[in-house]
């Protein structure tokens, strides 16, 4: 970690960092918006998920395979920004996912490189999905194996 990320406030990047992470975490729930959630990320942003699977902010729908939980609920804990340039910034945010299959069906990491635009919004451009952990009976565990 950088000193400067804990000794520059950046309060306003902070905070428009922050309201990206939640809203992804009100966006991704079951019949998620997809193309809403795209807006998220930067036109040539790459996701990884768990499995190795690669794809692009509009490619996101595979994720569920064709098959959504009923309900899903993200949940955004701690959240750790660090600045690695004037635009550039390193995020790293826990998550807790409860579905109607097990709560907490899957927990982890959302591992984010976020870039500034030039009209000053804060975009995803680069995101790994860490799974630390799943319920065996959860809508994770039956879509991905255990």
């Amino acid at each position: 970690m950088n000193d400067t990320s804990l000794s520059e406030a950046r309060v306003e990047d902070r905070a428009l960092i922050a309201a990206v992470m939640h809203r992804y975490c009100t966006m991704a729930k079951e019949q998620a918006d997809f193309a809403g959630m795209a807006v998220l990320y930067t036109e040539d942003a790459t996701i990884r998920f768990p499995d190795g699977l690669e794809v692009g902010p509009h490619e996101m729908a595979k994720v569920v395979k064709g098959s959504e939980p009923t309900m899903i609920q993200h949940h955004a804990t701690t959240m750790d920004i660090e600045f690695v340039g004037a635009d550039e910034a390193d995020v790293r945010t826990m998550y807790i996912a409860i579905t109607d299959e097990a709560a907490p069906d899957h927990w982890g990491r959302w591992e984010d490189h976020f870039v500034r635009r030039p009209d000053g919004r804060w975009l995803i451009s680069d995101r790994s999905i860490v799974v630390t952990g799943a319920a065996p009976g959860g809508w994770l565990a039956r879509q991905y194996g255990s």
